[in-house]
């Protein structure tokens, strides 16, 4: 699916590569033509050279400021991409805003297509992790009533403790009800949002 990414580029829409920086050797043999469109290409903004800057600037080396911006010019171009903005919305992803005018709105087309996707497809998920929830309370409630239910008919149960057994009973009981409720209405949710989700994903098929 992520075919179109470089990378770490999925990380950059959020928070941007961690660098390791640069050390003497990196700096002294630098393409910076290659080091822009690296960056550019994973999402990064122009702004990533002051990184490298700084790190090279320690060694007594300038980078390349006109080839740097012109291989991220070459990058940003690959990133913007339709097929890579579909990719990064329907993982998730926010973007970054790095998309120049020329290219930026393709790309908002293909993303915003592939976001709502991953919308749906998120719901559809937390549905069924809520679901999966609730029926794990139900077995522990059910675990619990089995027990104090027999506690309470047990002849070696002392009268003094039969009325507090008989409140938690009762509390299960209500809170297992309540949730076979919660259960069914959670299912009802997970078809429509099924099929919400399955035809979002017919309707871009069709495109």
């Amino acid at each position: 699916m992520l075919r179109f990414v470089a990378p770490c580029a999925l990380a950059l829409i959020l928070a941007g590569c961690a660098s390791n920086g640069m050390d003497l050797s990196q700096c002294r043999t630098a393409d910076w033509r290659a080091i822009g469109y690296e960056d550019g290409s994973q999402g990064n903004g122009a702004s990533a050279l002051g990184g490298r800057r700084q790190d090279c600037a320690e060694h007594g080396v300038t980078p390349d400021f006109a080839a740097y911006m012109d291989g991220h010019g070459q990058g940003i171009a690959h990133f913007c991409r339709p097929q890579n903005g579909y990719q990064l919305g329907s993982s998730g992803y926010r973007y970054g805003g790095v998309c120049p005018a020329g290219l930026e709105e393709t790309f908002l087309a293909a993303y915003g297509d592939g976001y709502g996707l991953y919308e749906r497809r998120t719901t559809v998920n937390q549905l069924n992790k809520a679901i999966h929830r609730k029926q794990h309370r139900m077995k522990s409630l059910e675990r619990r009533m089995a027990e104090t239910t027999a506690a309470l008919v047990s002849p070696q149960t002392p009268p003094s403790e039969r009325l507090s057994i008989g409140v938690e009973l009762k509390q299960v009981t209500e809170e297992r009800i309540e949730i076979e409720r919660d259960i069914s209405q959670l299912e009802i949710d997970l078809v429509h949002a099924e099929r919400e989700y399955q035809s979002y994903n017919e309707s871009l098929a069709r495109r």
